[in-house]
């Protein structure tokens, strides 16, 4: 098992999470998706897999789910939030219910962003805001605020700063 903090410093992590977790996310102008931009990036494919423990046999035998997964747990102003990664989808829950997944039947946008804005209010480590926008909904009022919060997480991470906004871009639209 994996600490928050050792798995948010990891460059490889978020290269990773990216990739998976945003299944919208394309750029419909150079016929791009989000893990296609990313896959430019050196990231530890080692730890990747040790991490969501992946191995050839959990996809023929549990369609890609683990019994003991990696997990990320957050306390988002007396909520709780809880991502669980497994190798072949990404498992989100709020206050003990699953929400949505990323996997190849993904549920996504279940908290619209008056609620997600309630629930980061005060965090402080703007990549957890990150950790959230999957299940997040927005609306064309919320584009402004939402494009700060991705643009300025995605400052925080090791990727090329031609990259920043484009990929801003790709999640924002994602959302909506």
């Amino acid at each position: 098992m994996y600490s928050t903090d050792e798995i948010i410093n990891n460059n490889s992590f978020w290269i990773y999470f990216l990739s998976v977790n945003f299944p919208n996310a394309y750029d419909e102008i150079t016929d791009t998706d989000i893990s296609e931009l990313l896959d430019e990036y050196n990231y530890d494919n080692k730890w990747i897999d040790e991490f969501i423990q992946y191995s050839e046999e959990i996809f023929g035998e549990n369609d890609g789910y683990v019994d003991n997964p990696n997990t990320i747990d957050l306390n988002l102003n007396g909520h709780d939030f809880r991502i669980e990664f497994h190798p072949g989808d990404t498992v989100y829950f709020f206050d003990g219910q699953e929400i949505g997944c990323t996997g190849g039947h993904f549920i996504l946008k279940k908290i619209d962003f008056q609620l997600f804005s309630e629930l980061t209010y005060g965090i402080e480590d703007i990549r957890m805001f990150l950790l959230v926008m999957p299940m997040v909904s927005l609306n064309n009022a919320d584009i402004p605020r939402a494009r700060h919060i991705v643009k300025s997480a995605l400052e925080t991470l090791d990727l090329h700063k031609e990259h920043i906004i484009k990929i801003t871009d790709m999640i924002i639209k994602s959302l909506l």
